[in-house]
């Protein structure tokens, strides 16, 4: 069979909240190009809207931040089944890498969420068929850290005199700021499609200008590489976490690997001596690894251990010489004293024992609504659920209620229920319409499964109709905002 080729699919999303497992999408927008950024099908891109359901309120600032409305949704959008399954499509069709900026850490997870509640494969677009994803926001990053050369870096200063109650130092990385910086256009920050294509023209800037980094970055960005150069011992690591002083970057190594979680990897920050962790007691590992600002006591510091998730993109290079000894020496980094302790540490590890991993002791897991529990389930399925669950995700939402076997898994059985609610409300007898009519009022009315509630959704209103009297775009908004929670709360009020 011949392998397919390789694309990119570039997509944004604007979402009516910013929790990933329990907010809705609002907008999705794509484009796909090849593997040299040239446009395919069509090039304009695409934008598609999703439908909110009736059991659902979005968070009213995320609104403002915007402009997409409920009601513009409602008008212009699909059900959420047909969204579901045309985003999956999209991200799936073989050797797509899905690609964004700050994409993995927020809408890819959502899109997760949504592919579960819609009985999609929630995992396919990270590596069936030749696909994967990516993030070109950590890419750039690293870009600035450890060469730079080529790309115009907007500074926070420029940013604040236009946003005065945005106080920062240094380089602003904002999508917007970027673009505006680098003449790529960019017409409507929070605009999804806008987003997509300014987010492509940063990638063509990048590309053309650092081509050997942009190779290397795509080719050594998949788990399977990450986890080959944590393996071999001290490496670049390039993340937000360690600050923008530090250049965001620092030589680590392996510590640990979370036996709950194996993508999730603990690495030491080689700036640090090692020595002493087999002397600390079980209370002193958790005090200092877990330390909030304000909590250590006098002369104690917070353990310099990161996580690093390694199906996330994370970059990392084991070739030490990638990070030169002037930009080292600008962020304070020692490699001498990185390697000299990374000795320290190989010695060290063998005697840590249990020391590491009992911060993973599995905890007794809350029982999650069926909406949330993607992680609680995972593919814990039998033959049947899974074949029936594929045979749901292949159908449009307007047959979701035709001749529907029953699952082995009770969950399923109330997941299917409530996409069928949400998008092919019609499928329902008067028993059912009763039973979701019950669920939307307690969802609602009474904040179901984590959801927000109509009280809390009228008291932001209310608070942001304070913040912007002065604003009649906003205040416009927010009166629409109303009357849609006006209406929802009259429906499942009784």
């Amino acid at each position: 069979m011949e392998e397919a080729k390789q694309t990119f699919y570039w997509y944004d999303l604007e979402t009516f909240g910013l929790d990933r497992r329990r907010d809705r999408p609002a907008q999705f927008a794509g484009c796909r190009t090849d593997a040299d950024l040239n446009f395919l099908e069509g090039g304009s891109g695409e934008t598609l809207y999703m439908r909110p359901s009736e059991d659902y309120l979005p968070s009213p600032e995320s609104v403002l931040l915007t402009g997409i409305t409920p009601q513009e949704c409602q008008e212009r959008g699909l059900p959420e089944h047909d969204f579901a399954r045309e985003v999956w499509n999209r991200f799936n069709a073989p050797g797509t890498i899905s690609i964004g900026y700050n994409t993995l850490g927020f809408d890819n997870e959502v899109c997760r969420f949504l592919f579960w509640r819609n009985f999609q494969d929630p995992y396919a677009h990270q590596w069936m068929n030749g696909c994967g994803v990516w993030d070109l926001y950590p890419v750039i990053v690293a870009y600035w850290a450890l060469r730079g050369d080529g790309v115009v870096w907007p500074d926070w200063k420029d940013v604040t005199a236009r946003r005065p109650d945005d106080e920062r130092n240094g380089v602003c990385f904002r999508l917007e700021e970027l673009a505006k910086a680098n003449g790529i256009l960019h017409d409507h920050a929070h605009d999804a499609l806008s987003d997509v294509l300014a987010t492509v023209g940063l990638a063509r800037l990048l590309k053309e200008k650092a081509p050997k980094f942009w190779r290397w970055a795509l080719e050594n960005r998949t788990k399977a590489k990450v986890i080959e150069a944590l393996g071999q011992g001290p490496v670049v690591c390039v993340k937000t976490i360690f600050g923008q002083q530090r250049g965001y970057t620092a030589i680590v190594k392996k510590l640990a690997v979370n036996p709950q979680s194996p993508n999730e990897v603990w690495a030491w920050d080689l700036s640090e001596d090692p020595s002493n962790l087999p002397n600390l007691t079980q209370e002193e590992w958790q005090r200092l690894l877990f330390a909030k600002k304000g909590t250590l006591q006098e002369g104690e510091k917070r353990l310099p251990i990161y996580r690093i998730n390694v199906s996330s993109c994370p970059f990392v290079c084991s070739d030490l010489r990638v990070l030169s000894n002037e930009r080292a020496a600008k962020y304070g980094i020692d490699k001498v004293r990185c390697l000299r302790h990374s000795e320290i540490l190989s010695e060290v590890i063998p005697k840590l024992g249990g020391a590491v991993t009992a911060q993973w002791e599995r905890k007794e897991s809350q029982p999650t609504d069926v909406d949330v529990g993607l992680y609680q389930k995972g593919f814990d399925c039998t033959r049947h659920d899974w074949d029936l669950k594929k045979r749901i995700a292949s159908l449009a939402a307007s047959a979701l209620g035709e001749g529907n076997a029953a699952f082995d898994d009770a969950d399923f059985n109330e997941l299917l229920f409530r996409s069928r609610g949400r998008s092919a409300p019609d499928s329902l007898s008067d028993e059912e319409r009763r039973s979701w009519r019950k669920h939307c009022a307690e969802t609602l009315r009474d904040g179901k499964g984590g959801a927000r509630t109509i009280s809390e959704y009228f008291d932001e209103i209310d608070r942001l109709q304070e913040e912007h009297l002065d604003d009649e775009a906003a205040c416009e908004k927010l009166e629409l905002l109303y009357e849609w929670g006006e209406r929802l709360g009259e429906n499942f009020s009784s």
